[in-house]
């Protein structure tokens, strides 16, 4: 990663910084524990979904993704995820800290995407790529919401924290959450179009 005149001036501006090798770490995990939160008080109890959040900061069961999905929707056996939303960056290949996505700072920002594998007794992987390229084609609502079809098959509906509003509030995240608390809504506003999809995609009978 390359870095800016102003940034290298300030870290020797501010020399106590040169030996805080966690700061960023600890901002990071500061913000993320506010957004997982933020993802678990929406959705309340567990049931009706299934859900981690330990993106970032790790979750007590070791779990280091934010995912959640309805209990109904088909698991491979033992129970990994065949369809769900998790908390991702646009560009998985960025090379950065996700406190950076999650500011908007670098090329990429977060985003809540969907995304769904195929299987042996139903349709493959390609196939599901195909189905969510036509679903997103073929649904305004998603486009009206800002869902886009992405090259590795998954939809995305991305978001940027404000990185002013973030540091004013800091370490109390309540408002500058309002970006990803929006993008979530229109996750569940749509949830009946996805779940409709899923079930038509991946039928019960075939898992």
């Amino acid at each position: 990663m390359s870095y800016s005149k102003e940034m290298c001036v300030f870290l020797l501006s501010n020399p106590q910084l040169i030996e805080e090798d966690s700061l960023t770490e600890h901002v990071e995990a500061t913000v993320f524990k506010a957004i997982n939160a933020a993802i678990s008080n929406r959705l309340g109890e567990r049931s009706p979904w299934r859900t981690r959040f330990g993106l970032v900061v790790e979750d007590e069961d070791g779990n280091d993704d934010t995912v959640f999905a309805p209990l109904d929707w088909p698991t491979k056996p033992g129970h990994a995820d065949l369809a769900v939303f998790r908390l991702a960056e646009t560009d998985p290949n960025a090379n950065s800290y996700w406190l950076g996505s999650a500011l908007g700072l670098n090329s990429c920002t977060l985003c809540f995407e969907f995304w769904m594998d195929g299987r042996p007794a139903g349709p493959s992987r390609y196939k599901v790529k195909q189905h969510l390229e036509a679903f997103q084609k073929e649904k305004e609502v998603l486009q009206k919401a800002g869902f886009q079809f992405t090259k590795r098959g998954t939809l995305i509906l991305p978001f940027s924290l404000d990185p002013v509003v973030v540091a004013k509030e800091f370490p109390d995240l309540k408002k500058s959450l309002e970006p990803m608390t929006a993008a979530l809504e229109n996750v569940l506003k749509l949830m009946p179009e996805f779940d409709k999809f899923v079930k038509n995609t991946l039928p019960p009978n075939n898992s």
